[in-house]
């Protein structure tokens, strides 16, 4: 995959919004197809100003034009799954051959967000000028395993970012604030730094993290009272509880 940076004078390959941070993808045909298909979806069910996101993408090494995708679109008209897919299945008649497609709906701060995720083999490419955006995750989670539950989501943060087994002790995300706990196994010690940058992912501030250790069991405590609530969108898919985004 190619990447280009946002301006001549800006050194980073990835670009930050409301709901997490991308990085720019030019001149990749099989993505810039899908986009492709996915705008003409738009424009037959008449959405206006509607957005998609590549959540992974990844191509097969044997056979040519296989790809599997998930992806992330949303707009503020409120399109039922069923209408999407069979729209999106009308438009890719020109392009793909379609496996499976799983979807998910959810429907937060006015914008409905349609998830998919589907395998394709790839007959006719559009050779477009333009860019997608693609997510760039945290570190700790794993684009083949989203959606996360949330509780699984940030016990694979502590626990890949510490290398050892955890257990989520306690746990609670309201109006923006988020307070967790982790109980973990610590024969040689924990390492914050690389837990802080992970949760510095979600957090408008500083996230405040600590460490108590006893008898080989490491307790870390993350409270980040500027949570960036929307950056769960992505991840969780229709397992969040649209009440824990702050709109």
């Amino acid at each position: 995959m190619k990447f280009f940076k946002k301006k001549d004078d800006d050194t980073k390959m990835n670009i930050t919004d409301e709901y997490g941070e991308w990085l720019i993808i030019r001149k990749n045909e099989y993505a810039l197809t899908v986009k492709k298909a996915i705008d003409k979806t738009f424009r037959k069910l008449k959405v206006r100003n509607g957005n998609f996101n590549f959540i992974s993408l990844s191509e097969d090494e044997k056979i040519k034009g296989l790809i599997g995708i998930k992806g992330m679109a949303y707009f503020t008209e409120q399109i039922k799954d069923a209408d999407f897919y069979n729209a999106f299945k009308d438009v890719s008649d020109e392009y793909f051959t379609l496996g499976e497609m799983r979807l998910s709906r959810l429907r937060v701060c006015n914008l409905t967000f349609l998830f998919f995720s589907i395998n394709m083999l790839v007959r006719k490419i559009e050779e477009e000028n333009e860019s997608v955006k693609l997510l760039f995750p945290p570190r700790g989670i794993y684009v083949d395993e989203i959606p996360y539950v949330m509780k699984d989501l940030f016990l694979k943060i502590v626990e890949r970012n510490s290398n050892t087994v955890c257990n989520s002790m306690s746990f609670n995300l309201s109006n923006g604030a988020f307070e967790a706990v982790f109980s973990c196994r610590s024969k040689h010690g924990i390492d914050l730094n690389p837990i802080y940058d992970s949760f510095s992912y979600f957090s408008s501030e500083k996230p405040t993290i600590s460490l108590k250790n006893s008898n080989n069991i490491a307790e870390i405590s993350v409270s980040i009272q500027r949570f960036k609530t929307k950056y769960l969108i992505p991840l969780l898919w229709g397992n969040i509880i649209a009440s824990n985004i702050v709109c």
